[in-house]
């Protein structure tokens, strides 16, 4: 269609609307057309009334005064500001009646969603077109060059495919153009350098790929540049050094490569420079001591090499400074420590040598400093909190080879202390349990001697305490066990003497205690019990006597615990057979006599080693039979009346909490199938993964009855089981393969059928037979997705052989149909910009934890730390954002070491 015909057709249907709108003015029918095709659930535009009922105040023009509308003196409309107002659905083509007054149009901050509709180009008197944070995709339509009076257009945060348009090359009048945040492909258009008036270009955070156009240089008004995060080829042309006026340049994780030109040094105006995450090799050029207005240098993590370039202690206004994860060797530059404004020093993972420059720190200035993993040598120096506004110092993996300034003790701002693997004598000062905020210590692997300081008992927030692999020599605190907050204490091969403190009421968020290699005598306090969440107890290689106490098999939540080569007497406590929580469990070499308890299956799970070095202990797990009044007795296995069968009873906390108790059975192919039937019952066991107030011969008599099936799996048939107290125990059939490695394992590891309800086994299970942890992160990884997608793990629409995790990586890493917005259940809330976001985040853990490779798979802890994190914290989103925009962005994620 031609020009003159889109004209005539736009005449005709303004003339149109107008006769159908009769005496209604065309502001009013453009608004009330807009708002009917809106979907506006915090009723915003309430005020937003017919003509007549609002001509009712008097005024000759209302909708000057309806909410989002802004007019000029004769009444025509010019800003329309729709943001944040949570608004979805359709825009209404009426939208196009304001096209001869509008000027200002802001849709920012809504759900809108869909393809970009084309007719919003009509507008043409626009100057300012804000349509971010929303969710358009499909590609950006033709037509944005009519907007030729445009000097603002920011569509950043939304979901675009395909090229950048061509026609904001044609926008001569442009000032600010943002494009980040979606998934635009190709080149950045070299047309882009002929906008002469640009002053701000953010395309980060695509999928752009080719070289870095020269032509860029030629925007000589451009003040601030983010063109990050996506995968060009090639290095930083010269050409940028012709950008004098610019303040922010950011090229962070770009795949650029190639030596740094010196030509950057040209750009005087420069403040924050972002340029970590790439492939830049060579030297740091001497010329970036001629950015005298920087504030911000981070080159961290590429293949820079040579040394640090000493001219970078001239830049009096840096505040932070980042190297860390290159190949730079050589010393720091004692200029660096005299740096009046510093704030931030990351230098981690480097090959420096020499010591840290004395004087840093001084200037009372000093946040965050991480110079680990290098070969640093000498003090620490004393004057790091000087201002008190020290919270981080990671000095791990180097030489250091000072005592611990005790000015660190009245650090009261210090948050996180690592200073392991150095060379650090002398005692721990006191103070540190003194300190308000510190949650975070290990001095692990150094020469301290002295002793735990008492006051490290009453510290307020200590989270994790790590003292290990140090001569300390002394009994253990009897206060430690007091930090309120405490919830990891290792102390492993200190030469710790004496007893273990009583517990008493101390210990209550304790969940890992590592105390093995030392010289700890005494009974094991019985009063650990007070320990509810304790996961791991290592007291192994000591000289421990007494029993084991049975209140270390009755904590909730235990799993781990290794107390070998001691010297313990008495049994094993019949309790820990019971232990359902339990998965691994080590006495050996001991003195432990008697029976190993085999009445349920938790002990029977475990190798034969975890009880060697015994010479006391019998029964059927150590292959020595127990002697009764001179008689060897071999111990018996429970038998029931399910026949050849393995009751299984697994319980995942999947979710909120929701507690799915399973059932199921396993029969069996033997080759005397047909005997067992004629002689009766065959063997069989239960496994429970939590405290149980029922016992196997109940589970037995339910599952004897074919008329209480309620469900069948791969993994076998689901019972409805109801106890006798009246408790039913199976929270329907659920998924039954969590924990599976835990249950089906024989001798070597390995499965001998494939067993696992379809759309949920991972696949290597398949052609391996090899089960194991990371197979159970794979299935929870599919629940995850059924909940974020609303959808089965198989439906027929993903296709024959496949499941939701080809769907989903279909629809997510091949960007096929809708993308990953069309994965999400709008059910759920998807609609919503802030749920969406949440549920993405869900969406990524699921396929981590469904990653085709185990070894890529996180641990389930990990997966449980990922998913607080897509809790709601939207303050703290918002406090981020905000100091990305002040310049702190580019490296805070990688201070959390």
């Amino acid at each position: 269609m031609s020009a003159a015909t889109r004209t005539v057709a736009f005449f005709c249907f303004l003339l149109a609307t107008a006769a159908a709108a009769a005496a209604e003015p065309l502001p009013v029918v453009a608004l009330l057309s807009l708002g009917s095709s809106l979907l506006d659930p915090f009723s915003s535009l309430r005020d937003w009334s017919s003509y007549a009922s609002a001509n009712l105040s008097g005024e000759p023009r209302p909708w000057c005064f309806w909410t989002a509308v802004t007019c000029d003196a004769s009444g025509d409309i010019t800003t329309l500001d729709l943001s944040g107002k949570n608004l979805s659905g359709s825009i209404a083509v009426e939208i196009r009646l304001l096209a001869s007054s509008l000027t200002h149009l802001n849709l920012s901050g809504n759900s809108f969603g869909g393809p970009l509709p084309p007719f919003l180009f009509e507008l043409t008197r626009l100057r300012t077109l804000d349509i971010s944070h929303n969710d358009f995709n499909s590609t950006f339509p033709p037509g944005v060059s009519k907007l030729r009076s445009l000097f603002l257009l920011d569509a950043y945060s939304n979901s675009f495919v395909g090229p950048v348009p061509h026609g904001i090359t044609k926008l001569r009048q442009l000032e600010h153009l943002n494009l980040g945040g979606s998934f635009f492909e190709g080149g950045i258009p070299l047309g882009l350098g002929s906008l002469p008036r640009l002053r701000y270009l953010h395309l980060a955070g695509n999928l752009l790929t080719g070289r870095l156009p020269h032509q860029l240089g030629s925007l000589t008004l451009l003040q601030q540049m983010e063109i990050g995060y996506n995968s060009y080829q090639g290095g930083v042309p010269p050409e940028f050094g012709r950008l004098t006026n610019l303040r922010y340049l950011d090229i962070s994780s770009a795949n650029v490569s190639g030596e740094l030109p010196s030509e950057v040094g040209n750009l005087t105006q420069l403040e924050s420079f972002f340029l970590f995450k790439n492939r830049i090799s060579g030297r740091i050029p001497a010329s970036l001591s001629d950015l005298r207005a920087l504030n911000v240098l981070d080159l961290s993590d590429n293949l820079l090499c040579g040394q640090i370039p000493s001219g970078l202690s001239t830049l009096l206004n840096l505040t932070l400074l980042s190297l860390m994860n290159n190949q730079l060797s050589g010393e720091i530059p004692a200029g660096i420590g005299t740096l009046p404004n510093l704030q931030v020093l990351l230098l981690w993972n480097n090959s420096l040598n020499g010591e840290l420059p004395r004087e840093l720190g001084v200037h009372g200035r000093l946040e965050k400093l991480d110079v680990s993993s290098n070969s640093l040598t000498g003090p620490i120096p004393p004057g790091l909190c000087s201002g008190n506004r020290l919270d981080r110092l990671i000095l791990f993996s180097n030489f250091f080879d000072s005592v611990i300034p005790p000015s660190l003790a009245n650090c009261t701002s210090l948050w996180r202390i690592r200073i392991e693997g150095n060379r650090l004598v002398g005692p721990i000062p006191t103070g540190f349990g003194s300190l308000p905020n510190l949650t975070y210590m290990d001095l692990s692997s150094n020469r301290l001697s002295g002793g735990i300081p008492e006051d490290l008992g009453h510290a307020p927030r200590l989270e994790y305490l790590n003292v290990s692999g140090n001569p300390l020599l002394t009994p253990l605190p009897k206060t430690i066990w007091r930090a309120s907050s405490l919830q990891i204490l290792v102390a492993s091969y200190c030469g710790l003497s004496g007893e273990i403190p009583d517990f008493d009421s101390g210990c209550r968020n304790l969940y890992k205690i590592e105390l093995e290699g030392n010289d700890l005598n005494g009974s094991i306090p019985a009063d650990i019990g007070h320990c509810q969440k304790l996961l791991s107890l290592k007291l192994d290689r000591n000289r421990l006597t007494g029993s084991i106490p049975p209140e270390l098999a009755r904590l909730p939540s235990i799993a781990d615990i290794d107390l070998s080569w001691n010297s313990l007497a008495g049994t094993i406590p019949p309790e820990f057979d019971n232990c359902s929580t339990l998965e691994s469990f080590n006495v050996s070499f001991n003195r432990l006599v008697g029976a190993v308890p085999a009445a349920s299956a938790v002990l029977e799970n475990l190798h034969p080693s975890a009880f060697a070095g015994n010479v006391g202990l019998c029964g059927e797990l150590v292959g020595k039979p127990c002697e009764v009044k001179g008689t060897a007795v071999p111990q018996q296995t429970a038998r029931g009346s399910a026949g050849a069968a393995i009751v299984w009873i697994a319980a995942a906390a999947v979710a909120a909490g929701l507690v799915v108790l399973i059932l199921g059975t396993r029969w069996t192919q033997q080759r005397e199938e047909a005997i067992d039937e004629e002689l009766g019952p065959g063997q069989w066991r239960m496994t429970a993964f939590q405290r149980l107030n029922f016992t196997a011969e109940d589970v037995a008599a339910c599952v004897s009855s074919s008329d209480q099936i309620i469900g069948m799996g791969s993994t076998g048939i689901v019972h409805r089981a109801k106890m006798p107290s009246g408790e039913i125990i199976a929270m329907e059939a659920r998924v039954a393969d969590f924990g599976v490695a835990k249950l089906i394992r024989t001798t070597n590891q390995s499965m001998s059928v494939i067993a696992g309800s379809c759309g949920y086994i991972a696949p290597e299970y398949a052609y391996t037979l090899q089960v194991d942890e990371k197979s159970d992160i794979y299935s929870f990884g599919v629940v995850l997705m059924e909940m974020v997608s609303g959808r089965r793990s198989v439906e027929a629409e993903y296709g024959e052989g496949n499941s939701i995790v080809d769907w989903v990586r279909g629809k997510t890493v091949r960007a096929e149909g809708g993308g990953a917005w069309e994965v999400l259940d709008q059910s759920a809330g998807a609609g919503c910009k802030d749920v969406r976001e949440e549920m993405m985040m869900v969406l990524r853990i699921a396929l981590l934890c469904t990653s085709r490779n185990p070894k890529d798979r996180p641990s389930m802890r990990d997966v449980l730390s990922m998913l607080r994190e897509a809790m709601p914290n939207r303050k703290e989103a918002a406090i981020a954002e905000q100091q990305q925009q002040q310049g702190l962005g580019g490296s805070a994620s990688r201070l959390q070491q």
